[in-house]
């Protein structure tokens, strides 16, 4: 009588190449889950770091919006500590930045390109006013020597006088502080012959709480408008503010304060 041998393997050629192909997928889902979650040290299943390397670059962490949102993630990060009062400018504030940015680049303008301004290193930047602004927006040259800045304005720019040169209220704060004859002289900013002006003015609001000119601001602090400083003239204490400011009042203004 004649033996029939049985195949080892039974069933159509597509079964058996679903049933390897199945296999397969078991085993690099295997060491793709123990590549991203790793096995207890002593469990036979550890990977050696070849194949966990190998796991690695299918990560979801290494795929390339992986890799995007952690550069993304980076970038937030250096962008966060490029703030006044955060990351390595803890001490820096953002009006003080703003006054380098107004003496130190007298000719630059937040809207000069277009609506943005050019920034060393960032290209060009659209202000939100509404919100902190990175300080290397205030330093546009690429300059972030924020203490030599700030030390720089308050010793040449004490006193600073945010103005409209239309406005009557700006007009009489102006002349009864030149009637002080201070030295050194306010900084006198009219907003509104600079194209940024309505920005600035939105900033001021925004760091300083006053939103109306003149906005007069000593070492980086306002002290008010008109109304303000004639009353301190008034009740005799201007010039004593002013010259605890590190101001010298040579006028005969001054003499009755």
């Amino acid at each position: 009588m004649k033996r029939t041998t049985t195949p080892q393997w039974t069933g159509s050629p597509y079964r058996r190449r679903r049933i390897l192909w199945a296999l397969v997928l078991l085993t690099l889902g295997g060491i793709y889950y123990l590549s991203v979650y790793g096995a207890p040290s002593s469990s036979f299943l550890s990977l050696s770091e070849s194949l966990k390397d190998w796991g690695y670059r299918f990560s979801p962490d290494s795929s390339g919006p992986g890799r995007v949102a952690q550069a993304k993630a980076q970038s937030d990060q250096t962008v966060q500590e490029a703030y006044a009062g955060q990351g390595a400018y803890a001490d820096v504030r953002e009006i003080d930045a703003l006054l380098h940015f107004l003496t130190a680049h007298p000719q630059r303008r937040l809207d000069e390109d277009g609506g943005s301004i050019r920034v060393e290193g960032l290209g060009s930047v659209v202000v939100d006013v509404g919100k902190p602004i990175d300080l290397k927006v205030y330093a546009p040259d690429g300059k972030y020597d924020w203490e030599e800045h700030t030390k720089r304005v308050k010793d040449q720019y004490p006193l600073v006088v945010f103005s409209k040169t239309f406005c009557p209220y700006s007009r009489s704060a102006k002349t009864l502080l030149a009637s002080y004859e201070i030295e050194p002289a306010p900084k006198i900013i009219e907003l509104n012959v600079r194209s940024d002006g309505p920005q600035l003015q939105a900033i001021l609001a925004r760091l300083t709480g006053r939103s109306t000119v003149p906005n007069i601001l000593l070492k980086g602090s306002s002290i008010g408008g008109s109304d303000d400083v004639h009353q301190m003239h008034e009740e005799h204490r201007l010039k004593r503010l002013l010259e605890e400011g590190g101001l010298t009042i040579n006028g005969a203004a001054a003499e009755t304060d």
